[in-house]
């Protein structure tokens, strides 16, 4: 997957949420302030370029998906920050906000079921 800005990724979020749209749709979509027409027209534009969009065209209306699952977007980042910033390790990942203690109680108890659920399907 190719880099995206914050700007490209809140408009791919719009287009997940909404599945497909016109431009209009997408700003609809998008929390306030909202950029301009041309702005998000821009946008996907560029989205397009880097095969994260596709557009079906209806007369003259271009009506815009998404190309990437958002989960697929989310795994490619959480690999590229444990790539960047913890040596590829999600051990080291998950370390560090464990031990800043960005983690509560719950959800470490969470982690560990998940874990334990995985260990067991695996053996």
């Amino acid at each position: 997957m190719k880099e995206i800005t914050k700007a490209q990724e809140e408009i791919l979020k719009a287009l997940w949420k909404i599945n497909e749209g016109a431009v209009s749709d997408i700003l609809d979509a998008l929390n306030d302030p909202k950029p301009a027409y041309n702005t998000v027209a821009t946008v996907i534009k560029v989205l397009e370029k880097k095969e994260y969009v596709t557009h079906k065209t209806f007369g003259k209306t271009n009506v815009y998906y998404p190309l990437v699952k958002e989960v697929e977007y989310a795994k490619y980042l959480l690999k590229d920050t444990a790539k960047g910033f913890f040596n590829g390790s999600l051990n080291q990942m998950v370390s560090f906000f464990m031990k800043n203690k960005d983690l509560s109680l719950n959800e470490l108890e969470e982690l560990k079921n998940m874990i334990e659920q995985e260990i067991s399907k695996t053996k």
